[in-house]
């Protein structure tokens, strides 16, 4: 028999099996699912937490007030670290204290761990006394150009001592040992998400990892290159290093989220009115009055220290003023000038001054988290940007 198919069959077969591909191809795709479990030590990762406790002011002790007169005979220090104006307020303070003429330099991130080895190899210091945060700082400490100084017979609080290798005191953790070191921890600075509350209520903004995917937020995420990266070193330590690679591909993909280097036009006109990742209290986005901080699990607390130099042209003065640096005073003149001060004097963000951070279970950098920190940092950079980025 002689099968014959019609003008309509055959239209209506046709019809029927491009139907059937479509909805083959409308299958929707299985969203990824994400282990958001914490994977890390908590004890360990908030070891940096103590911080927030030691409130203990600097104490002008015999062997203090002796550097005082070494420290005038020297007749200058000079400062290096990120912000001018950080350095030009402790600057004018130190010369208001002891009399002692001192010079600020800020000098962008990139660029100061390869100044001061840069000047160490030409054998033309020119720093006394730098500023880093601890990551940057073990850069400069696991080069030899740091000085070991007896921090407690200046009067240093010990917990504040720290180092990056079995010689210094603080290598074990926080204050171990005594008060030797080549490290003092002088300023906490922490990780922050951001909101436009004129385009977003702040009760609605994302408060979990996953709650970043919500579809509601897709074309309204801006985060910034550098501090993306950087602050999934945190990030890394509290979930597994490879769910955050793998979250992170979704997020950007799938949220559309803008990766640039400064995200604060953005948030600040409302075409992107959700900061991914930012940092700080930015005084650009906070005297708007209509941008506010939020923080969310396993974002980062930084901690900031001062540093002798081996090589520092006025070892005195340099002594003098690192000590100074961690009193009350010297937490004030920085929190004034960057926003970033000593959290347990009261010199910071509410919540981290309050505690409320500790809710939150951040990650508090310390000498038990830094070095790994940075090896997550590059490990994620590399993996969701690739190498050289």
């Amino acid at each position: 028999m002689q099968l014959r198919i019609t003008g309509w069959t055959l239209a209506s077969l046709v019809l029927f099996v491009a139907t059937a591909a479509c909805s083959a191809e409308a299958t929707p795709t299985p969203a990824p699912v994400f282990d958001m479990t914490p994977a890390g030590d908590p004890a360990r990762l908030r070891a940096g937490e103590v911080y927030r406790t030691l409130d203990a002011d600097w104490t002008r002790t015999p062997e203090a007030e002796a550097l005082i007169a070494l420290a005038r005979e020297e007749g200058a220090v000079v400062w290096s670290g990120y912000d001018q104006a950080q350095g030009d307020a402790w600057c004018e303070g130190f010369t208001a204290e002891f009399g002692v003429a001192c010079t600020g330099r800020g000098i962008g991130a990139g660029q100061l761990v390869t100044t001061l080895v840069t000047e160490a190899a030409a054998g033309a210091p020119v720093t006394d006394v730098v500023y880093l945060s601890m990551s940057q700082m073990a850069q400069v400490l696991d080069r030899g150009l740091a000085a070991p100084v007896d921090w407690g017979a200046l009067g240093v609080e010990p917990g504040r001592v720290w180092s990056s290798n079995a010689a210094g005191a603080g290598a074990a953790g926080v204050g171990a040992a005594g008060a030797v070191g080549d490290a003092v921890g002088v300023t906490q600075s922490q990780y922050a998400h951001f909101v436009n509350t004129d385009i977003i209520d702040a009760e609605d903004v994302p408060r979990t990892v996953l709650d970043w995917l919500d579809p509601r937020w897709e074309g309204l995420i801006c985060a910034p290159d550098f501090l993306l990266r950087a602050g999934n070193g945190f990030m890394a330590l509290y979930y597994d290093a490879d769910e955050m690679v793998a979250f992170h591909r979704e997020l950007i993909d799938a949220q559309d989220v803008v990766v640039t280097a400064d995200c604060d036009p953005l948030i600040v006109s409302g075409e992107r009115p959700l900061t991914y990742m930012g940092y700080g209290l930015p005084d650009e986005l906070l005297d708007t009055g209509y941008i506010e901080p939020f923080w969310g699990p396993g974002m980062g607390v930084n901690l900031f220290s001062h540093s002798v130099l081996a090589d520092a042209p006025h070892p005195n003065a340099a002594r003098l003023f690192t000590a100074w640096a961690t009193s009350i005073e010297g937490s004030r003149l920085s929190w004034e000038a960057i926003g970033q001060g000593w959290a347990a004097f009261g010199h910071g963000p509410a919540e981290l001054v309050s505690g409320r951070f500790a809710d939150l279970e951040l990650v508090y950098e310390s000498p038990a988290t830094f070095q790994e920190r940075g090896e997550r940092t590059r490990y994620f950079q590399e993996q969701l940007f690739g190498p050289g980025r």
